[in-house]
C-alpha cells in the first residue's frame, strides 16, 4: 500500500534531520496475526526512549508524527506499533487474549527492556488505557508514563459526537495543516475512513455506526483500570480536555485519586480528538519527560 501524504511528509522530515526510521513486523500469536512497528532513532546518541501507544480506530502514525519530531529533536528515540486490531499493514485482532501481552510484546520487539537510558511511555486514548493496564507489571522498566485522554469508559452520545466535530477540531486541522494537510487529521470515527484505518475486532460489533464502542467498553471493563492505577508506582502525567465528552475530565480525577504519583493537566477548550494535538499538551509532555529523564532508574 502506498504511504498517506502525512507519512510521506514525515519521511521527508526524517531524511532532512538524519533520523533513522526502521519499519518491521513481529508476531502476535495471542492476537492471531502480526504487527507493524516503527523504530525512530535521532541523530546523535539518544538520551532516552519513548514507547508510544496510539488510540482506537487509527494507527501508529496517525496524528502523532509532529509529536515524534519533537521527541526526536530532543534526542529521544521512539518506538511505536499498531495496536492489535489496527493498521493497514498489520493483521492482529483486538482480542481479550491479547490484552495482557500487547505492551510487553512491543517492548520485547524493541529490545529495550533492560538498559541504562531512561525509558518512558505515552498512551493516547485507548492506548493510554492499555498502557495503564500494563503499568503495574512493567515495574521499574519504565521511568515515567503519560496518559492522554485515556478512557475508563467511552461515554458515547449525540452531544459528544457533535462536540468532537466542532470548532476545536477545525482549529486543530488548520493549525497543523503544514504537517498533515487539510484532510490528514480527519480520524476514523464511526464508519468514516475505515478503508484507511481498519478496525479488526475479535467480538462482532453491535448494530449501528458506533457499535464497536460497545466492544471497546467491554474490554475496558475487563481491564479494571482503577485497580491498575492503585497498583501503579510509575510517575504518571494525566492529560485531558475540559470539553471532552467522550472521556470526561471526571475520569481523569478518578485516576488521579487512584494513582500514587500523578500530575494532572486539564486543557480548557480541548476535546477528545484535539487534546493529543494541542501545542500546550505537547509542551507539557516534553517538559515532563525532561524532568523525569533525569530521575534515577533501577534496573528491571
Amino acid at each position: 500500500m502506498s504511504e498517506l501524504p502525512y507519512e510521506r511528509h514525515f519521511r521527508a522530515w526524517c531524511d532532512l534531520n538524519r533520523v533513522e526510521w526502521r519499519t518491521f513486523f513481529y508476531s502476535r500469536p495471542e492476537a492471531g496475526g502480526e504487527t507493524q512497528a516503527h523504530h525512530l532513532l535521532p541523530a546523535g546518541e539518544p538520551l532516552g526512549g519513548v514507547l508510544v501507544v496510539h488510540g482506537a480506530g487509527n494507527d501508529a502514525l496517525f496524528s502523532l508524527t509532529r509529536l515524534f519530531s519533537e521527541l526526536l529533536q530532543r534526542r529521544l528515540e521512539v518506538f511505536t506499533f499498531d495496536v492489535d486490531g489496527h493498521g493497514r499493514h498489520s493483521s492482529a485482532l483486538l482480542s481479550t487474549a491479547g490484552l495482557e501481552t500487547m505492551i510487553p510484546a512491543a517492548l520485547r520487539a524493541w529490545g529495550k527492556q533492560v538498559r541504562e537510558r531512561p525509558l518512558h511511555a505515552i498512551g493516547i486514548s485507548l492506548g493510554g488505557s492499555l498502557l495503564l493496564h500494563a503499568l503495574p507489571r512493567l515495574g521499574s522498566a519504565l521511568t515515567s508514563a503519560v496518559l492522554v485522554a485515556a478512557p475508563l469508559r467511552v461515554e458515547l452520545s449525540r452531544a459528544a459526537i457533535l462536540r468532537e466535530v466542532g470548532a476545536p477540531m477545525l482549529r486543530t486541522i488548520w493549525r497543523e495543516r503544514s504537517w498533515f494537510g487539510l484532510t490528514g487529521l480527519i480520524p476514523s470515527f464511526g464508519p468514516f475512513r475505515r478503508g484507511a484505518f481498519p478496525l479488526r475486532l475479535e467480538d462482532a460489533p453491535g448494530p449501528g455506526a458506533f457499535g464497536y464502542v460497545q466492544v471497546l467498553n467491554r474490554m475496558l471493563d475487563r481491564l479494571d483500570l482503577p485497580a491498575a492505577a492503585r497498583a501503579t508506582e510509575v510517575p504518571t502525567l494525566l492529560v485531558y480536555g475540559a470539553r471532552d465528552r467522550l472521556v470526561p475530565r471526571e475520569q481523569a480525577e478518578t485516576l488521579a485519586r487512584a494513582l500514587p504519583t500523578a500530575e494532572v493537566l486539564v486543557l480548557p477548550g480541548e476535546t477528545h480528538l484535539s487534546t493529543p494535538m494541542s501545542p500546550i499538551a505537547r509542551g507539557r509532555i516534553l517538559e515532563w519527560l525532561r524532568r523525569q529523564n533525569s530521575a534515577p532508574r533501577t534496573a528491571a
